[in-house]
């Protein structure tokens, strides 16, 4: 019975995706970008997921289960700030969504501490996604340890609750990040749609990579900082047209089945 299950669920992979395997995929691409970045992209793609499918990278996120159904989680990089984190709060609260905050800890202060309690109380994940923002590739175990550390405990401090989800930024890992995010109890969550809002301008353009490359289970990758407005723009529609399309919004514990705070 197990195996007959496991044959249904490749049949319909397949169907629904051909021969990609979007467990393992990072999806997203526009004409906005010239091909030297597109190339980046591709390889940096290439070299962080061939890691998660051979088992050597673990305990970390790109997607969740597809036999979930039609289910996606909205996660929103470098918060917080003062202007476009509240505005992002607003279009959730106005289409009662849930998403995913990953905030830097050294902004969280005065009056960004105001808009980390707003999201947590409002019922959204308030997560780590480092103190300074560096390469993680970069530093030496305890300099890691500590972009990790200072961040949860300031999160803590405002909401109450320790976060153990962690996005590296830039997605920038290697067996070393990993084995030491492990070490201190962290889950990894990368994601498997980019919306391309960090390299984009244009709103219309970000809204078209997102509707034409989602999938079922995706992590969509935004931003929310004061460079984002073009992700504030476009979040709306993205939000209109997903739910057109039978799409229903997630946290990332919820869709992922995993705890997001100690």
């Amino acid at each position: 019975m197990k195996n007959i299950l496991l044959f249904l669920i490749i049949l319909l992979q397949t169907a629904l995706f051909g021969d990609n395997n979007p467990l393992y995929e990072i999806r997203g691409e526009s004409s906005e970008i010239d091909a030297n970045l597109t190339q980046f992209l591709k390889q940096w793609r290439d070299n962080t997921t061939k890691p998660i499918e051979d088992g050597n990278y673990t305990n970390i996120f790109l997607h969740a289960d597809i036999t979930k159904g039609k289910i996606v989680a909205l996660t929103f990089d470098d918060s917080p700030d003062e202007n476009n984190t509240d505005k992002v709060l607003d279009i959730l609260n106005h289409y009662n969504v849930k998403a995913s905050f990953f905030m830097i800890g050294s902004p969280i202060q005065d009056n960004n501490a105001t808009v980390v309690k707003r999201a947590f109380d409002e019922g959204h994940l308030v997560l780590n996604h480092s103190f300074t923002h560096p390469h993680l590739k970069t530093l030496a175990n305890d300099e890691i340890i500590q972009e990790l550390n200072a961040t949860s405990e300031k999160i803590e401090s405002i909401t109450g609750h320790y976060p153990l989800l962690f996005r590296p930024p830039y997605g920038d890992v290697n067996q070393q990040v990993m084995n030491t995010l492990n070490t201190n109890g962290y889950t990894t969550i990368l994601w498997s749609l980019d919306s391309l809002d960090w390299a984009i301008k244009n709103k219309d353009a970000i809204i078209e990579n997102v509707i034409n490359h989602i999938q079922p289970g995706d992590i969509v990758l935004m931003h929310s900082s004061r460079a984002n407005q073009s992700s504030v723009d476009a979040l709306p529609e993205i939000i209109e047209k997903l739910q057109q399309l039978g799409y229903k919004f997630e946290r990332l514990d919820e869709m992922l089945g995993i705890k997001a705070y100690r």
